[in-house]
């Protein structure tokens, strides 16, 4: 099995990078009704942020079905899967927990762990 690994982290850095804006921009709740001119026709905040998400959940989607139509279906979650969804889902709980975030001594080591031991260990275990 072979992955674009340059294609997910560029998606990944996108959707970070426009989080970041977003929140350096100093967006709240109560913005969501704020509407510009886009094209000639009004959208607001709120639209922007549906589409933020609603996007990616249709980019999956487009993904499965052009695997389906090549062919290329999964048989089975693959274990890399497992491992981007769940760093996510641990990196959204730091989303507004402050530049000194609970557990951040335990993401920490968690990233160590993944470069340090799990790329060392693993690697040496599937080198011939």
């Amino acid at each position: 099995m072979e992955t674009n690994w340059n294609l997910i982290r560029e998606a990944i850095n996108a959707a970070i990078d426009s989080c970041e804006k977003l929140e350096q921009a100093g967006y709240a709740e109560h913005h969501r009704s704020i509407t510009i001119d886009v094209g000639g026709q009004r959208a607001n905040v709120r639209d922007f942020l549906v589409s933020a998400w609603t996007l990616a959940e249709n980019a999956r989607y487009e993904v499965i079905r052009e695997r389906h139509d090549q062919g290329l279906d999964l048989p089975y979650v693959p274990e890399t899967s497992r491992i981007l969804v769940a760093v996510a889902a641990a990196c959204a709980e730091l989303v507004g927990a402050g530049k000194s975030p609970p557990a951040e001594a335990f993401m920490r080591g968690m990233i160590d762990w993944y470069r340090n031991h799990f790329d060392t260990h693993v690697g040496k275990a599937l080198s011939p």
